[in-house]
């Protein structure tokens, strides 16, 4: 079984039990009712920060997972259509 690691997903905590995410996977946590993110299109922006100061980073359906961190925070909001 995995650990579970709390992070901040649009100002609400979640608690995760993968060691990476993608933004397909954000996408999903954050709307869960919407189509899979590989599929809409619907396009979302999606950054992660991490406590340790280590800066933003935006991600986009073709990016490499990022590893999850205890108190790391995601923001993910719709931005329109393709």
């Amino acid at each position: 079984m995995s650990a579970v690691t709390n992070i901040i997903l649009n100002m609400d905590p979640v608690a995760v039990h993968q060691a990476k995410l993608s933004y397909a996977h954000l996408v999903h946590l954050a709307y869960p009712g919407d189509p899979p993110a590989e599929h809409s299109e619907i396009r979302y922006t999606v950054t992660v920060s991490y406590e340790d100061g280590s800066g933003e980073r935006s991600m986009s359906l073709s990016s490499h997972p990022v590893e999850v961190k205890e108190g790391m925070v995601c923001n993910v909001r719709k931005t329109g259509r393709s």
